[in-house]
C-alpha cells in the first residue's frame, strides 16, 4: 500500500499474522479539495500503528464513521454487532446508564483492528480515558484548551500558564495539538482514582488557571457567555467521554493529526496545520518521542489537591 500520489489499487488486503483485513475504495477522495484519498489515510495508520496503539490499549471506542470522507458529517457508532465483525476483533460489553442498556464497544489492541476501523470510514480515533477493565477509573486526566474566536497566540499563552500550574502541583503534564483548533494536556493516572476525583481536581486546576488569566480564559460551558475567551474544558473527565487519541487524524483541512509535543515546541512558531498524515511519519522517525516518559510515573492527585488548598 502506498501514499496518495502513487499508483494504488482500489482494493487490497493487509495480513497481520493470522489476521487478514480487506481494504476497499482506496481511491475514494476523503479530502476532495486537497486530493487526499482513503488509501492515504489507511497507509498513515498502518505506518503509525505502533505509535498510536499504546494509547488505545483496552479502551472502549466511540466510532465516528465518515465513509464519504470529510464532506459528510458521518455518524457516531458506539454499539457494534460482534457477529458482523471479524472473529478476531475484540469487543467489550459495558452498561450504559443513560441508555439503560448494555453496549458492545469495539476495542483496538492491534494493527489489524486499527485498519479494520479505518476501512469502515473512521477518520479519527476516539477512545475513552479509562479501560474496559476499570471503566470507572481513568488512565488519563485531560484538560482541553478550546479556543473560541481567540488568536492562537492566546492558546499558547494559556498552555504555558497551565504548565506553570501543573508544575506547582507536582503533576507531570504532557501536551499535544488537538488536530483541530486547540491543545490537549494529559496527566497519566494509571487507573488509581475515580472519575469524580479527577474531574473535581481538573476543575480546580482550570479555575486556578482562569484566576491567573481572567482576561483571556473561561470555565463557562456556554459559548454565548464566554465570547472571545479560551474555554478550559475539564468536563471531558467523565465516564464515557472521549478525546481524540495522540496521533489520531482529524477530519479537518489538510488531514491534520493530533500531535504530541515537547513543551519547548509550545511557542509562537507552533502551527496545528504543520502536523499532518504526510509530515507525522517523518517527525516520529527523526525526533525523540516527547511523550516517551508518560507511562513511567502515575500522578499523585491527593498531594496535588492538598497543594491547591
Amino acid at each position: 500500500m502506498k501514499y496518495q500520489g502513487d499508483t494504488l489499487s482500489d482494493e487490497m488486503t493487509e495480513t497481520f499474522g493470522k489476521k487478514t483485513v480487506k481494504l476497499s475504495h482506496l481511491n475514494k477522495l476523503y479530502w476532495e479539495k486537497e486530493g487526499i484519498s482513503k488509501g492515504a489515510l489507511i497507509a498513515y495508520y498502518r505506518d503509525m500503528a505502533g505509535y498510536i496503539l499504546p494509547y488505545l490499549k483496552d479502551k472502549p471506542l466511540s466510532l465516528k464513521r465518515q465513509p464519504n470522507g470529510t464532506k459528510d458529517e458521518g455518524f457516531f457508532q458506539k454499539d457494534v454487532d460482534p457477529e458482523l465483525l471479524p472473529t478476531w476483533a475484540k469487543t467489550t460489553l459495558i452498561h450504559s446508564e443513560s441508555n439503560d442498556k448494555d453496549i458492545h464497544y469495539l476495542v483496538c489492541n492491534d494493527a489489524a483492528t486499527l485498519l479494520f476501523m479505518i476501512n469502515m470510514g473512521c477518520i479519527e480515533i476516539d477512545p475513552w480515558l479509562s479501560s474496559y477493565k476499570k471503566p470507572e477509573q481513568p488512565d488519563f486526566m485531560v484538560l482541553d484548551l478550546d479556543p473560541n474566536d481567540v488568536p492562537f497566540s492566546q492558546t499558547i499563552e494559556t498552555a504555558l500558564k497551565a504548565k506553570e500550574v501543573f508544575d506547582r502541583l507536582g503533576l507531570d503534564a504532557y501536551i499535544k495539538t488537538s488536530g483541530s483548533r486547540g491543545l490537549h494536556i494529559y496527566c497519566y493516572l494509571g487507573a488509581k482514582y475515580q472519575y469524580e476525583l479527577t474531574r473535581t481536581l481538573m476543575g480546580q486546576i482550570a479555575t486556578l488557571i482562569h484566576s491567573e488569566l481572567p482576561a483571556i480564559t473561561s470555565i463557562e460551558r456556554n459559548p454565548a457567555k464566554r465570547p472571545n475567551k479560551m474555554y478550559l474544558d475539564f468536563l471531558q473527565n467523565s465516564r464515557g467521554q472521549t478525546v481524540a487519541a495522540p496521533y489520531s487524524v482529524r477530519p479537518k483541512p489538510g488531514a491534520t493529526v493530533s500531535a504530541p509535543l515537547a513543551w519547548e515546541e509550545v511557542n509562537d512558531s507552533l502551527k496545528v496545520a504543520d502536523h499532518t498524515i504526510f509530515t507525522m511519519p517523518g517527525r516520529v522517525k527523526n525526533n525523540s518521542d516527547p511523550w516517551k516518559n508518560l507511562f513511567s510515573k502515575k500522578a499523585d492527585l491527593r498531594k496535588a489537591m492538598a497543594l491547591i488548598k
